[in-house]
């Protein structure tokens, strides 16, 4: 993954699956994260879906319907990552967050990314 994100901002560790729709994606955090952290992650977790390997400027421009169902109580959570839409440079994700241990869902809710056109 190429993300610009350096520690302790980046969260996102490994890519466990990623096809054309869906990724699951391994996030560490250095404390517990807040709902705030999460959702960063999920828009960390959105280049999974990344075409190449040229490192490409993304903006979260958008969160919608971000519901916390239950606290996280780990530093280790797996996200599941839907790609719903895209128009040009913006894509929609929905996203949902799991505790490594353990599967149950913390948080969902759906997000935008745009990438920067023409960045290195």
């Amino acid at each position: 993954m190429n993300l610009p994100h350096l520690p302790p901002i980046r969260f996102v560790k490994e890519v466990f699956t990623c096809n054309d729709k869906y990724a699951t994606v391994l996030c560490e955090f250095p404390c517990l994260p807040t709902l705030s952290m999460l959702t960063e992650a999920a828009a960390q977790a959105s280049s999974a879906f990344a075409k190449s390997d040229t490192l490409q400027n993304g903006f979260l421009v958008l969160i919608k319907d971000v519901s916390l169902h239950i606290k996280v109580q780990s530093l280790t959570c797996v996200i599941i990552i839907e790609a719903r839409a895209s128009l040009g440079n913006a894509s929609e994700f929905y996203f949902e967050v799991f505790e490594k241990e353990g599967g149950m869902m913390s948080v969902s809710g759906s997000l935008m990314v745009v990438l920067e056109e023409g960045s290195v």
